[in-house]
């Protein structure tokens, strides 16, 4: 199964490291190329001239080892050989690449001017010596060779210029239609989480809020004192159902400004008061601690599960909750015991086995594992003596993933 797994990766490697090669191989060989091919004219004229010409020919031959680095500086070195009359491939090759390389227009024509009047210089002379300009046609017939070996590389350096620069500016605009693709993907995906927050904002609410109208009635017009305590207790539980869920929605609407609502240490005593479980809460958190908003966010839903799922499962249990700190861990800790009928505890978090309330299978459990894991912390639960305990450790500061 590894060496299945590991072959593809090996294969990407390999092709990798063969386009790095080629990349670096391939400018090297074009430069060999060149000047193998200037230094085979070369080899055509050595008989031809002198130690001091021979001497110009080599330095402008091995030059061209050089022109993309100093393409300007090169194309001065092959002048004086472009001046004999005799060596032309080096003029031209270093003339071509400072026009794809430099971007100075003007740099480029006074060298192309340069070669053309170097390679000019051996008609001069011959006109010179003749004592007169000679005819027109000869004249023109003799500038004709210069004028394209100065032009012709010029205007294909050129070309070759503007067509990289041309391709630059394609992959520009690809990149930048590519970002507009993204933002539009985008956009349309915040369209429509706008769109089903507000559906399940609609939907949500309007039986929430029944929930809390019921509740309020029955906290008024129940016939004993137990019953209106447990209609304030739904009533509360329902207020803090529909301020959860405008946050949860919010986040749905836009993450970025999203309005903060419980989720902190600071409101589990509102928490604890509003869940109808007698609780105590002992908080060994120092205040320089300064845990990350996950790490408290994870924490309070912690708390919250095992509190309604004491409300569940052992109505009339006693509950103490616990947070301390060590070793950089939030430590969380929630522990019930028996029911008030003195029936052992089933577990806080025992799915489906508390009174009638009609629920199905529970997920809370395995919610709050996958919540601590992702955080990078663990939780375990499990009987402690005759009741519960839910035990939470979360690491300092932790960020939820794709948060």
């Amino acid at each position: 199964m590894s060496a299945a797994v590991s072959r593809p990766g090996c294969v990407r490697r390999v092709r990798v490291l063969h386009r790095v090669r080629r990349l670096r191989t391939g400018p090297a060989l074009a430069d060999g190329a060149l000047v193998a091919a200037a230094g085979a004219e070369l080899l055509t004229v050595v008989g031809e001239v002198g130690p001091l010409t021979l001497a110009g020919y080599v330095l402008a031959v091995g030059a061209l080892a050089v022109r993309r680095r100093r393409p300007l500086l090169v194309v001065l070195a092959t002048v004086p050989a472009a001046m004999t009359g005799y060596l032309w491939l080096a003029p031209m090759f270093a003339l071509g690449t400072a026009a794809r390389l430099v971007r100075s227009g003007a740099l480029v024509g006074g060298a192309a001017a340069a070669v053309f009047v170097a390679a000019a210089a051996p008609l001069a002379y011959e006109i010179q010596r003749a004592g007169g300009a000679g005819s027109p046609a000869v004249l023109a017939a003799g500038l004709l060779g210069p004028a394209l070996l100065a032009a012709g590389p010029t205007l294909l350096g050129r070309v070759a210029r503007s067509r990289r620069a041309l391709a630059e500016r394609l992959t520009e605009a690809r990149a930048a239609l590519a970002r507009e693709h993204r933002l539009a993907e985008e956009r349309a995906a915040a369209a429509e989480r706008a769109r089903l927050a507000r559906e399940m904002h609609d939907i949500v609410s309007h039986h929430v809020s029944r929930i809390a109208v019921e509740a309020g009635a029955l906290s008024v017009t129940a016939a004993t004192p137990e019953a209106r305590r447990a209609g304030v207790r739904i009533g509360r539980i329902s207020s803090l159902a529909m301020t959860e869920l405008r946050d949860t929605l919010g986040v749905l609407r836009d993450r970025e400004t999203a309005v903060s609502g419980p989720g902190s240490l600071a409101d589990l005593p509102s928490l604890v008061a509003g869940s109808g479980v007698d609780t105590s809460v002992t908080d060994r958190v120092p205040a320089s601690a300064e845990l990350g908003a996950e790490t408290e966010y994870a924490a309070y839903r912690t708390v919250q599960e095992a509190l309604t799922n004491i409300v569940r499962h052992a109505p009339g249990a006693r509950a103490e909750v616990v947070l301390a700190f060590r070793d950089d861990v939030l430590l969380v800790e929630v522990t019930n015991g028996p029911p008030a009928g003195g029936t052992p505890a089933t577990g806080a978090l025992d799915p489906g086995e508390g009174p009638g309330l009609g629920e199905g299978p529970g997920l809370g459990l395995v919610g709050l594992r996958e919540r601590a894991a992702l955080l990078g912390g663990s939780l375990e639960a499990g009987p402690a003596g005759d009741g519960f305990l839910v035990r939470a450790r979360l690491p300092r500061s932790a960020t939820a993933p794709g948060g």
